[in-house]
């Protein structure tokens, strides 16, 4: 049986794995960290239900193997930008109203998923502005959603998977039954 030298979410890596992912390095050294991730991402099958690369997954695993010194990253092609505020240049077009009365005086309540790029940004512009933290990122799987009343947007909501708890960085919802996988929470 191989040695575990290193484990990263549910993927236990052994010494072959580490040397492949240096391999995977030395050959696209000059292509920068996120071309690294999504070849490995690719190499792997990392991919998410939604048919995209765990590419945050991916580069996180990369950083923890450089902080405990297995591998070695190429230098930041760009600065970080994680940390950076975001900015919104344009306010959406929305309708801004208050709401007063009782709920029969209102029509339907929809709610309608985000998906498309303008979605998005009503969302994250009145979160940014509206929420107490600001536009807190929603991470790993999930799901936004914009409540309307007679088109005038009333709530924003969003849904994230959680680790419920954390045993040796192995995610259970009991503590004791550790998941073979699990996509959604």
């Amino acid at each position: 049986m191989k040695t575990i030298v290193f484990q990263y979410r549910l993927r236990r890596l052994h010494a072959d794995d580490i040397v492949f992912i240096k391999a995977l390095i030395d050959q696209h050294f000059l292509r920068g960290r996120s071309y690294i991730s999504r070849e490995l991402c690719k190499s792997w099958n990392w991919i998410q239900p939604n048919g995209r690369l765990k590419e945050y997954a991916s580069r996180d695993l990369l950083l923890r193997l450089e902080e405990q010194g297995f591998i070695q990253l190429p230098p930041r092609i760009r600065p970080k930008n994680n940390l950076r505020l975001k900015t919104f240049d344009q306010m959406p077009i929305f309708i801004k109203r208050g709401l007063g009365g009782t709920i029969t005086e209102y029509g339907t309540l929809t709610i309608q998923v985000v998906k498309d790029p303008q979605g998005n940004y009503l969302w994250g512009y009145l979160l940014h502005h509206y929420h107490y933290l600001g536009n807190p990122r929603l991470v790993v799987e999930h799901i936004r959603h914009i409540a309307y009343i007679d088109n005038q947007v009333v709530a924003c909501l969003g849904w994230a998977s959680a680790a419920w708890k954390v045993r040796d960085g192995i995610v259970s919802s009991d503590g004791m039954n550790l998941p073979n996988e699990r996509t959604c929470i």
